[in-house]
């Protein structure tokens, strides 16, 4: 009897063995050949060119543009050639608060949409209306009728 036992653990442990090594080779695969690998060009430079014409500059944030754009339609020059704008009345205009800097001072404005503007030192905001000074608490406009300058002094609205 134990001679019949040791027999067949040992029939047991080689067919195992043989189980084994049959699955090993159904699982075996042949080994993969690498890619073949392209002989890679580098592109022509002369190939290539740009144009700008109607696009944008890609450096330039995208919502100055659109400020660019909406101002140049009401754009004048002034008296020392530079291009400034000129669409508003002083009547459409409400100071909303002044803005300081290290340089200087800036005057914010909202117009009658609801339009936040900002002006600084000799702006224009038509062609006879410009701003003379941003001061801490109000800002002088100078006013040109029939060839006379005059001031108009606006102060931040208090609540």
């Amino acid at each position: 009897m134990i001679r019949v036992r040791r027999l067949l653990k040992s029939s047991f442990v080689f067919l195992i063995l043989v189980f084994f090594i049959e699955c090993s080779g159904i699982n075996a695969a042949e080994p993969k050949k690498p890619p073949e690998k392209k002989a890679e060009t580098a592109p022509v430079l002369n190939d290539f060119t740009y144009k700008a014409e109607n696009r944008r500059d890609p450096f330039e944030p995208v919502n100055l543009i659109k400020a660019k754009r909406s101002r140049e339609s009401k754009l004048i020059k002034d008296k020392k050639g530079v291009v400034q704008d000129a669409g508003y009345e002083l009547e459409e205009l409400k100071l909303v608060g002044i803005l300081r800097t290290d340089k200087r001072r800036l005057a914010m404005m909202e117009d009658m949409q609801g339009k936040g503007i900002i002006f600084k030192k000799d702006d224009y905001l038509n062609k006879n209306l410009w701003v003379v000074d941003v001061l801490d608490t109000k800002v002088v406009f100078g006013y040109k009728l029939k060839g006379e300058v005059r001031n108009i002094i606006i102060d931040i609205p208090k609540k």
